[in-house]
């Protein structure tokens, strides 16, 4: 059988290949703890073939491509000093094959086929759980709440926000039609579901935040470019302001008791606090990439005890970048804060100029999401997991959106061949 090259990396061509891959790795990104290495080999497989068969996916424009592969390098390099060595080589190397997949994933899927992919990956993930997912009791706040398949309630919930935010893509800002439709809001009605059955107040207030990320920005793209800039600034400054009112009258405890937490956060507090004292220790590199959460430490066994986590796995500091500090310390540290900002500053920068599609939209919601889920949860420095494709596949289609926008800048293009600022452009035209 004659299978063309077009057919799996050009990006207007290869639905069928890249709805799937994005569907697969969903769903090994979700459960690939339960399905085995072979689950995790066809994800690399996805990923890493269209490369060997195309290098030029990568090297056309490698510039993008190498800075947001610092990090991951980073972390390898981090087996030199530290603590496991064995163990931080084998995680750096997972998570820098992961974050590759997004980039190749960036270069070769549009916007819509991701979308699709991760409607059809998430309703799998989601009916997988309900099939075959059962409550959990929290030993902290003393209470059961649904988390499928998963070992968390939050990952019940980050993967139901996820879907309903593809969903919500699929059928408002791509404009889908027909039985489209009807799976958007299948997958997304059971991701609502899914959500409140989880109780996880992470995922609620993550995804509430992401949503208005996604109206806000859809707002801007439709005002005149020389109003986007006052109207994000009066955003900006309006936010700001909200924010110190509420720390000043305590609303945050307030929220939190709205959702059954205590300012302690469940007990993150303390683990936080902990977090600092040990990596104190060594706070210009850290122990090593996944170092820390390693069998016959001390002040690991001491953690998982007090925390009941029998299994003495799967378990973190619960803030991305208190995780990252324990690992490869202020420089490590400096690094992943500079993805996070880029994954605020970038989407809206884009949105301001003349070339602003509908993509920037998701891309807004997605930055948003896990920026804000960063402060109690571990998503986008973990290999094999959703947020470190996504965040690699988002930031690299907005590098490369930028370029676009400046090469066209600079053949000073009429202004009706210049890309529209339509927010409901498909994705096809965000190469």
């Amino acid at each position: 059988m004659n299978i063309k090259l077009s057919s799996i990396i050009d990006p207007e061509r290869n639905a069928a290949f890249a709805v799937p891959a994005i569907a697969l790795s969903m769903v090994v990104f979700a459960y690939s703890v339960r399905f085995g290495p072979l689950s995790v080999l066809a994800f690399y497989l996805c990923w890493l073939v269209p490369v060997a068969l195309a290098p030029r996916i990568i090297l056309a424009r490698p510039g993008p491509v190498a800075l947001l592969m610092v990090v991951p390098i980073f972390f390898a390099l981090s087996t030199l000093w530290s603590d496991a060595p064995f163990v931080t080589l084998r995680a750096s190397v997972q998570y820098g094959i992961t974050v590759f997949a997004g980039l190749v994933a960036a270069r070769i899927v549009s916007v819509a086929n991701l979308v699709t992919g991760g409607v059809i990956g998430g309703l799998v993930v989601l009916l997988y759980s309900a099939v075959n997912g059962g409550y959990s009791y929290d030993y902290i706040d003393g209470s059961y709440a649904f988390n499928g398949a998963f070992s968390s309630k939050n990952q019940l919930g980050y993967f139901a926000t996820l879907a309903i935010l593809f969903s919500f893509s699929l059928g408002w800002i791509f404009r889908s039609r027909g039985a489209w439709v009807a799976l958007a809001a299948g997958t997304g009605f059971l991701g609502l579901v899914m959500l409140w059955m989880s109780d996880s107040a992470t995922s609620l207030l993550s995804g509430i935040a992401a949503f208005s990320a996604i109206v806000f920005v859809g707002f801007v793209m439709l005002l005149a470019p020389w109003l986007r800039r006052a109207t994000v600034f009066l955003a900006a400054t309006a936010c700001g302001a909200v924010v110190l009112l509420a720390y000043q009258l305590s609303t945050f405890d307030r929220v939190l008791g709205a959702f059954g937490k205590d300012s302690t956060l469940t007990g993150r507090t303390y683990l936080w606090n902990r977090a600092f004292e040990i990596g104190a220790q060594q706070p210009t590199l850290g122990l090593g990439y996944n170092a820390f959460w390693v069998h016959g430490r001390p002040d690991a066994e001491i953690l998982w005890d007090q925390f009941y986590i029998t299994a003495r796995s799967g378990f973190h500091f619960h803030n991305l970048l208190i995780e990252t500090y324990v690992g490869t310390g202020m420089l490590g540290l400096a690094l992943v804060l500079a993805l996070s900002l880029l994954l605020i500053v970038m989407p809206i920068g884009a949105a301001l100029g003349r070339g602003s599609v509908g993509s920037l939209m998701l891309f807004s919601g997605l930055g948003v999401l896990f920026v804000v889920r960063s402060v109690a949860e571990v998503d986008f420095v973990t290999p094999h997991t959703v947020g470190s494709f996504l965040v690699a596949y988002v930031l690299l289609r907005l590098f490369d959106h930028n370029r676009s926008v400046r090469h066209a800048m600079r053949l000073s293009l009429p202004d009706h061949v210049l890309p529209s600022p339509s927010p409901t452009r498909t994705a096809e035209s965000f190469r």
